[in-house]
């Protein structure tokens, strides 16, 4: 029987595969008193099942002669969106905003308010105008579903924090 020397594999660890990001760690909220000065910032983790982020870029497409026909294209625009899909939630602060007659079932100004996006250090904020209010329907077995389609409106605020330890 051979001896071998087992001590030379335990040295050499394999490395761990990078962890991709959660979904679950970005938190969302939106300012329930869009019309005075200091925020009400409610979470929408509540009733939120799924966040799907855009930048709707605008983009610009030229075909220039010395190209011989290939064409160049150039983002020259954004808007960005976030639509979230849940469940209804009566009682959940912002449900009840987002659904609330005075938003809802108004236009213009009663549908414009802010959306923060938290994630570790870095935040965003930035003006939107809440679309596409859903109360869905649908099964008798199922949850009551909720859809909203969130437009900014212009350039968000991006800004990072530093940690202390």
């Amino acid at each position: 029987m051979k001896k071998y020397e087992l001590q030379i594999f335990a040295e050499t660890l394999p490395k761990n595969p990078i962890t991709p990001e959660i979904n679950y760690e970005t938190e969302a909220f939106i300012n329930t008193t869009p019309t005075e000065e200091t925020p009400t910032w409610a979470s929408i983790a509540a009733l939120t099942k799924n966040m799907a982020e855009s930048l709707n870029e605008v983009i610009y497409q030229a075909s220039y002669y010395a190209d011989k026909g290939w064409g160049s294209s150039e983002v020259v625009g954004a808007q960005m969106t976030l639509t979230l899909t849940g469940d209804c939630k009566p009682s959940d602060t912002a449900y009840e905003y987002i659904t609330s007659e005075k938003v809802m079932y108004e236009f213009g100004e009663a549908r414009k308010t802010h959306m923060k996006l938290t994630r570790g250090t870095k935040t965003i904020i930035w003006p939107i105008t809440l679309v596409n209010i859903t109360k869905g329907r649908g099964d008798s077995a199922a949850t009551n579903a909720l859809t909203v389609t969130i437009h900014g409106n212009g350039k968000p605020l991006l800004s990072t924090t530093s940690t202390t330890e």
